[in-house]
C-alpha cells in the first residue's frame, strides 16, 4: 500500500505545479509528512486525493493525527475495512 499512497503523494504534487523529489526508497512508515515537504494546502490536496484514487473516506476531524506516512496508511487501512 505505500506504493500506492507514494504514487497519490507524486501525482498531487505534480498537479500543484511542485516538484516530489523524495525517492520511494527513503519512506518509511515512521516517516514525517513535514519531511515530505507537505505543507497544510498540500496535505489537504494529498488527502482528498487518497479519497479518491483509493477510494476510501478518510475522517478528517482529526488531521492532527496525522504525523508520520504510518499514521496515513493506517487511517486507510482502517477506512477500507468500512
Amino acid at each position: 500500500m505505500l506504493e500506492e499512497l507514494y504514487s497519490v503523494i507524486c501525482d498531487s504534487y505534480k498537479a500543484m505545479n511542485r516538484d516530489f523529489e523524495t525517492p520511494l526508497s527513503e519512506i518509511t512508515e515512521e516517516t514525517n509528512l513535514k519531511d515530505l515537504d507537505m505543507d497544510s494546502v498540500s496535505f489537504v490536496v494529498i488527502m482528498m486525493n487518497i479519497e479518491d484514487k483509493m477510494n476510501v473516506r478518510l475522517n478528517m476531524d482529526g488531521s492532527s493525527a496525522f504525523r508520520t506516512v504510518g499514521d496515513v496508511l493506517r487511517a486507510i487501512e482502517q477506512a477500507k475495512k468500512k
